[in-house]
């Protein structure tokens, strides 16, 4: 490893630590003197850059607030009101939300990773992944339907208009239950505004859902997440609640593997 690397890595690890412990201002300096260095090019042909690190601003606004069902979608969902409790939320059970949910609701931070030809999304929330394709950068084709789905991108202007197709059904109807059959258009955007003295970024994504099977008229979503550079990314694991759910099943304990003496 060279001298640059060493130092670069030391001074990644240095911020690291310092801003879980709240004291970021300490190893600014420290890590400043490499962030020209470390810092991604302007993707090529993208009317902004969407590397970075957001936090949901508030929860996605939708219209309408009636949902409307079609006559056979109206009766599954008057079923599932009438059968379905609080603790049969399918989150609980670690199912993703997936595509048009995800964004930007849920109380976790999400990082972005834009290049030129793709853009990936990591929430902390449920560990969920997202893949967006530049269309006009020889995409691969779809596979498998997914909670995501599959996504093709182009700029109009200033905005990136994203497609997304291919979605895996979700029909848990406590919240917004779509069909196999399911498209949605993004349409995002970027604003600087002034908070508090200070210029902050917010990612913008007017978000339209048609579903033939499910519903009568497009559901429209505004979904806002503000730039935080000051947030890092951290393990989220629901699978563990499941897992202890299962022990206490069978009346099992697991070992107390830290109880043990240091040698």
């Amino acid at each position: 490893m060279n001298t640059l690397m060493f130092f670069k890595k030391v001074a990644r690890a240095t911020q690291h630590v310092h801003r879980r412990r709240g004291y970021l201002a300490v190893v600014v300096g420290v890590a400043a003197s490499f962030s020209a260095l470390q810092a991604p090019a302007q993707p090529a042909g993208a009317a902004f850059d969407l590397n970075g690190i957001y936090f949901p601003a508030g929860f996605a606004r939708r219209t309408p607030q009636q949902l409307p069902y079609t006559p056979g979608a109206a009766e599954m969902a008057e079923y599932w009101e009438q059968n379905f409790r609080t603790e049969d939320e399918p989150g609980r059970f670690c199912v993703w939300p997936g595509m048009p949910r995800a964004p930007w609701g849920a109380p976790f931070p999400l990082e972005i990773f834009h290049r030129d030809y793709d853009i990936s999304i990591y929430w902390e929330g449920y560990g969920m992944f997202r893949k967006i394709y530049m269309a006009d950068q020889n995409p691969p084709e779809p596979i498998l339907d997914s909670a995501m789905g599959y996504s093709l991108a182009h700029w109009e202007d200033n905005t990136l208009v994203v497609e997304t197709t291919h979605l895996k059904a979700y029909p848990y109807f406590s919240g917004l239950a779509t069909s196999s059959e399911a498209h949605v258009v993004e349409r995002m955007r970027v604003e600087e505004r002034e908070e508090n003295g200070q210029q902050i970024r917010f990612l913008i994504n007017d978000i339209t859902l048609t579903d033939p099977k499910v519903y009568t008229a497009p559901i429209l979503l505004h979904a806002e997440a503000a730039m935080r550079p000051d947030l890092y990314m951290l393990e989220y694991t629901c699978t563990n609640t499941i897992w202890e759910e299962y022990l206490a099943g069978r009346s099992l304990t697991l070992p107390d593997i830290e109880s043990l003496p240091l040698d």
